[in-house]
């Protein structure tokens, strides 16, 4: 995701405390602590640190993630960190990305599973 496109960017260096909500894609390529709750993207760069509840559409880690996420899509790529339990109608684990948390995928059986 470009910076460019999104909605809100905390850059290098910066350290920010709070709640942060609304529609549009977030890039945390600095320190986030608080709670997230997006309606869009939620990435996690290299560099990125977040100690806080996710609640996204699509939430991608290659920093650290501390908290619970809730979102439509969850990707840990190599090098990502998520500490936390996970609920998502997918999961992406990518090799040399971890998860230490449970992980519940929301989705329907077809019926002839059921």
């Amino acid at each position: 995701m470009s910076t460019e496109h999104a909605a809100g960017y905390v850059g290098p260096g910066l350290r920010i405390r709070g709640r942060l909500s609304g529609e549009g894609d977030v890039i945390v390529d600095g320190s986030f602590e608080g709670e997230l709750a997006i309606d869009g993207r939620v990435a996690v760069g290299p560099a990125g640190r977040v100690k806080s509840p996710v609640s996204a559409r699509l939430v991608t880690v290659e920093g650290r993630l501390d908290g619970d996420v809730a979102a439509g899509e969850v990707i840990v790529r190599e090098g990502g960190r998520l500490h936390g339990d996970v609920r998502a109608s997918r999961v992406g684990l990518e090799d040399g990305g971890s998860i230490h948390g449970t992980v519940t995928m929301d989705f329907d059986l077809p019926a002839d599973l059921e």
